[in-house]
C-alpha cells in the first residue's frame, strides 16, 4: 500500500535523524544537569527519588524534600501535555482539521516548548539555587519522553536507556537464537540510538565544564535547527502530494 502524503507528514518527527538528535539531547540533559546543576540527572526520576531516601535515611533532614521539586515537575509536565494534546485533537476534529496535520503541529509545539525552558534554564546563573533549572530541564525531559516514543516503527525512550538497552538485549537474542534478521535490524537501530544518546552525555560533560550554564542554549540551537530541518521536510512532503495523487489516480 502506498504511504499517503499525511502519512509522512506524521512520521516526520519519528524518522531516524530527528530521533537520533533528541537522543543526543537526551544525553546531553544529564551531563548538563550533573556537571552544572547539583549533581544530579534530571532525566532519571528513579534517581532524584533515590537521592530524596538516601538523604533522610543518611540524616540530612527535611532539605532532602528539595529533589521532590523536579519529580514534581516531570509528573506536572505528563499531565498538562497529555491535557494540551487532547484539547488540541479535539479542536482539530471540530474544525475538520486533518489528525495527521493536528498531530504535526503537536509535536512541533512540543519542541518548541523545549526550546524556551532550555533558554530559559540557560540563563539562570549557576549561582541560583538549583531547584529552578532542574525543574525546568525535568520538564522538558517528560514532554520529550512522553511525545516522542518511536523511530521508524521500534519503540523506545529519548531520555533513558534502561529499557532501550532491554530491547536491544531482546533483539539481538531473537537474531542469534531465531536467525531473525528483522530483529538483527532492530537491534541496530536501538544500538545506534543508544550511543548517539553517549555522544550527548560526553559532548554536554565537556561544553558544560567549559561554558557552564550556557551550554544548554547549545541544545536550544540544535532543536531549533530540527524544527527547521522537520517544517522543510514537511513543506516538501506538501508539494510532492499532488504529484502522489496523480501517479495514484492513473
Amino acid at each position: 500500500m502506498q504511504e499517503s502524503s499525511s502519512d509522512r507528514q506524521s512520521a516526520l518527527f519519528f524518522r531516524i535523524f530527528p530521533v537520533l538528535v533528541l537522543g543526543f539531547a537526551g544525553g546531553f540533559f544529564d551531563s548538563y544537569t550533573y556537571v552544572a546543576r547539583g549533581g544530579v540527572f534530571c532525566n532519571a526520576q528513579t534517581g532524584i527519588l533515590l537521592l530524596m531516601i538516601l538523604g533522610l535515611a543518611s540524616g540530612r533532614g527535611v532539605s532532602s524534600f528539595r529533589y521532590l521539586v523536579p519529580v514534581a515537575f516531570f509528573v506536572v509536565a505528563i499531565f498538562l501535555e497529555n491535557l494540551t494534546s487532547r484539547v488540541a485533537y479535539r479542536q482539530a476534529k471540530r474544525k475538520g482539521t486533518d489528525p495527521d496535520t493536528a498531530e504535526f503541529f503537536y509535536h512541533l509545539a512540543v519542541l518548541v516548548t523545549e526550546i524556551l525552558f532550555l533558554t530559559a534554564v540557560g540563563l539562570i546563573p549557576v549561582s541560583f539555587p538549583d531547584i529552578l533549572p532542574n525543574a525546568l530541564v525535568s520538564s522538558v525531559a517528560a514532554m520529550q519522553f512522553n511525545a516522542f516514543r518511536t523511530m521508524r516503527g521500534i519503540p523506545l525512550s529519548t531520555v533513558f536507556c534502561t529499557n532501550n538497552l532491554r530491547m536491544f538485549s531482546g533483539h539481538v537474542f531473537s537474531a542469534v537464537a531465531d536467525h531473525d534478521k528483522a530483529s538483527l535490524k532492530k537491534a541496530g537501530k536501538y544500538l545506534l540510538f543508544i550511543l548517539f544518546f553517549l555522544i550527548g552525555v560526553t559532548a554536554g560533560y565537556f561544553l558544560t565544564v567549559w561554558t557552564m550554564q550556557y551550554a544548554i542554549l547549545f541544545i536550544s540551537a540544535l532543536l531549533t535547527l530540527l524544527c527547521l530541518w522537520v517544517l522543510c521536510a514537511r513543506r516538501a512532503v506538501l508539494r510532492s502530494a499532488p504529484a502522489a495523487s496523480e501517479f495514484s489516480a492513473e
